[in-house]
């Protein structure tokens, strides 16, 4: 597709806001990328991926952070021969790997319900053996750690041991200078990594040591003490052991970890489509995106449709964006839209332009699930003034050049979007290139919206083959446009109303008024009306369908009500039935009582007293056993009812055979063991191996 469309219709803008979302460079890369397909099969995964995890965010369900470190470089050298990584590198590579086998997890369980995020997994697995060697050898700050081997462990006690001896020394030395004044106030300092005395120059002599330094104004010499000289030589020499088996450490870890670099590298791929994907997520959550139904009769069943960017806006201002609904089909491909400046029109043509760049570059749109959409091959846009001064070009012969270019492209795959078509020039002059436009438009097979003032194109859409009139509605009480697309008439374009509204001289409006044909003076007058006529008996419907909305709000609460009686009565049932209980206790104990008192034989009275307790409490285990039954059934019926539909192979529980299911009916199965058909409860049941 021609790419300047892209401006036209602030595709770029909307690519903007998903880069935002975006949490590595690589993701914001692969934004570059999204373009718009000509088929659906090219988008399917993207769209149903994108579609699958903005349904785990937008239900706050978990899902694994994506955010990492870029660690291509570090894998690259990894993968080469003898290439050894610092301790920091491996401690990213670490991280990363470990975000990668949480994602990974993640994904490799979620066949049944996420099979397109599912995919996202195939040929990468967790990796726990790097994240466990590496660790093993170095710690959260990067660092080689001292258990990695003896060696290091031994080097790293011998120079504490020796740090410690120096600093004794040096302190003792330091102390003793400062009591024989031959000390300056700022008493200590670093050079080339050894400890120095700030010594007055005048006892140089008497501080034995080594001079590393003398300060600018010649009165302080910087001296290493003598006593110290050797012990920092051996601490030097331990510093190279230790990193002579750091450099040791780390070139065997690298060699051990370089045949996992190309599969860390596949699993790091994975990360980052997947940044780009929950971006695309979050941004159709924040647009209200959906995944609408795709179909391929070319035809485009548009409802409560937003402009993306138009909605994002409202919701800052906290302004209502008012839903678009049209419909393009094979009867009716070219809608004509008409109606009052400032109205709505090129934000129709926006939306549906937008939304289909949108949908075809494999992103979710805001519309109602039930619309549906089709792919073009191209999607032909002329909108806003291409005027140029630099080509020498009027408004006039931009149009001309663009409606050109739109003609010789159209054809029955393409969507055509003007605005304001054969304006520029003299209104009958371009009123009569607009007619001859619209026809051409019409033979292409094309679909498309055009908008236009020209009442002869007006009534050109009522007669040509395929095209149909649209307007948009709007409040002749309050001279305000209501941004509603009507379908079925042209539209008025309240040319003197509006000037009316915004104080133009009523003189001069009278004076226009005498100079316009009567005929079009009556036709904008009968469009006017019988736009308010419409928009009235639109309010009636509206008001039809709110008092519906109360009548079934009205229902619900009356079932709530009675729901929450009919609770109560059962509650109160089952006290009386408790009390019941209790009373016939009761009844037992007094029982008891008397023929304790009564009966000389105690121990059959204890008997029957014990043996009435067994009974009770054998009941009672019975019932809670049941109940727990019970409760288990309705759990794994809940949970298999989703996933077990008509074809699904099944077991029954504690069976080897595995059957087909045929028919389901609530919680009971019909299952085709081949030459055995059988009726099972779905608790009974579990999915066979290859089906999970």
């Amino acid at each position: 597709m021609d790419t300047s469309i892209y401006n036209h219709l602030q595709f770029n803008k909307v690519i903007s806001f998903i880069k935002a979302k975006c949490l590595s460079n690589k993701a914001i890369e692969l934004c570059d990328t999204i373009t718009p397909k000509q088929k659906f099969s090219d988008v399917e995964n993207e769209l149903n991926q994108v579609q699958e995890l903005k349904t785990i965010l937008a239900a706050s369900l978990f899902f694994p952070s994506v955010e990492h470190f870029d660690v291509e470089k570090e894998l690259t050298i990894l993968s080469l021969d003898g290439g050894i990584l610092s301790g920091g590198q491996l401690l990213k590579v670490c991280k990363t790997t470990e975000v990668i086998n949480t994602l990974v997890k993640y994904l490799k369980g979620k066949l049944a319900i996420y099979p397109n995020l599912y995919a996202l997994s195939d040929g990468v697995e967790a990796n726990d053996f790097l994240v466990n060697e590496i660790n093993r050898i170095i710690d959260f700050e990067g660092n080689v750690k001292s258990s990695a081997s003896l060696e290091l462990q031994k080097v790293r006690k011998a120079i504490t041991e020796k740090r410690r001896e120096s600093d004794r020394k040096f302190y003792n030395f330091l102390n003793d200078a400062k009591k024989l004044g031959f000390v300056r106030d700022n008493d200590e300092g670093f050079f080339n990594g050894r400890r120095t005395i700030a010594v007055l120059v005048d006892y140089k002599t008497e501080v034995g040591g080594l001079i590393h330094s003398k300060s600018e104004s010649g009165k302080t010499l910087f001296i290493e003490p003598s006593g110290v000289i050797q012990l920092n030589n051996e601490i030097d020499e331990l510093v190279f052991d230790e990193q002579r088996e750091v450099n040791r450490l780390l070139r065997e870890l690298c060699n051990n970890l370089q045949p996992f670099s190309k599969s860390i590298k596949r699993g790091l791929n994975v990360l980052i489509y997947v940044d780009f994907v929950k971006a695309k997520a979050l941004f159709a959550i924040d647009i209200k995106g959906t995944l609408p139904l795709i179909n391929d009769d070319a035809e485009l069943n548009i409802t409560k449709a937003y402009h993306p960017l138009l909605f994002l806006q409202n919701k800052k201002l906290n302004k209502q964006t008012i839903p678009l609904n049209l419909k393009l089909n094979t009867s009716e491909r070219l809608l004509l839209v008409s109606g009052p400046n400032a109205g709505g029109k090129t934000v129709v043509l926006k939306t549906v332009g937008l939304l289909q760049l949108m949908l075809q570059s494999g992103l979710l749109i805001p519309v109602n699930e039930s619309s549906s959409f089709c792919f073009f091959e191209e999607i032909l846009v002329d909108i806003g003034d291409e005027q140029s001064i630099e080509n020498e070009l009027s408004t006039y012969s931009s149009k001309l050049k663009s409606m050109k270019k739109i003609i010789a492209q159209a054809n029955e795959n393409c969507l055509v979007l003007m605005d304001e078509f054969g304006s520029g020039t003299d209104p009958e002059l371009g009123g009569a290139i607009a007619e001859a436009v619209f026809e051409s438009l019409s033979e292409s097979k094309c679909k498309g919206i055009i908008t236009s003032h020209f009442g002869n194109v007006k009534l050109l859409a009522e007669k040509l083959e395929g095209a149909f009139n649209g307007c948009m509605l709007f409040d002749s009480e309050n001279f305000e446009p209501r941004f509603v697309l009507s379908v079925g008439e042209p539209g008025s374009s309240y040319t003197f109303e509006v000037a009316e509204k915004v104080g133009f001289p009523k003189h001069l409006i009278e004076k226009a008024k005498l100079k316009v044909d009567t005929d079009k003076l009556k036709l904008g007058s009968l469009l006017a009306e019988v736009q308010q006529q419409k928009t009235l008996l639109e309010d009636k419907i509206h008001q039809v369908e709110n008092e519906e909305f109360l009548k079934r709000m009205a229902k619900e609460k009356y079932n709530v009500l009675f729901n929450t009686w009919q609770e109560k009565m059962n509650n109160e049932r089952d006290r009386k039935i408790e009390l019941a209980k209790l009373a016939s206790f009761g009844e037992r104990y007094l029982r008891l009582m008397n023929d304790w008192n009564e009966k000389q034989d105690k121990k059959l009275v204890i008997k029957r007293f014990i043996d009435g307790i067994t009974a009770e409490t054998k009941k009672q285990e019975l019932l809670k056993k049941q109940k727990k039954l019970d409760s288990f059934a309705e759990k794994k019926i809940e949970r298999l009812k989703p996933l077990i539909k008509i074809g699904s192979k099944v077991k029954v529980l504690n069976g080897s055979e595995i059957g087909t299911v045929e028919e389901i009916n609530n919680t009971k199965v019909i299952v085709n063991f081949g030459k055995l058909k059988m009726t099972v409860g779905l608790e009974n049941l579990v999915l066979s191996p290859q089906q999970i």
